[in-house]
């Protein structure tokens, strides 16, 4: 039972790494690495919500997996967003987490 968690443990590692920022916060490498990485997590968050809410699940099972890869998705952006203010402030630029707004009306601009 021990060895079969661990292995998951490790599969669910490897499934999550491609959303790790491995640059430094004060390396210039660090945006570019960043940006591919928020953008990949934000990305899938999206089109997680867009199944949820269009597609028919034939099973719970199917949409239990959609909800959990939902909240996954929400934390790996979470993660990333801590880690560009932490980026930010070792930068100087203090300040409240931006949020974005995607519900912006055409007369909003």
């Amino acid at each position: 039972m021990e060895k079969n968690l661990n292995l998951e443990l490790m599969e669910e590692l490897l499934n999550l790494e491609c959303f790790i920022v491995k640059a430094p916060v004060n390396h210039p490498g660090f945006w570019p690495e960043w940006q591919e990485r928020y953008s990949r997590a934000l990305m899938s968050l999206i089109a997680t919500r867009k199944a949820l809410s269009t597609k028919k699940f034939t099973s719970n099972e199917e949409l239990k997996q959609y909800k959990a890869l939902r909240s996954t998705y929400a934390e790996i952006v979470a993660y990333l967003e801590g880690l560009k203010r932490l980026a930010l402030n070792l930068q100087g630029v203090d300040g409240p987490a931006v949020q974005t707004d995607f519900d912006c009306e055409p007369e909003d601009f």
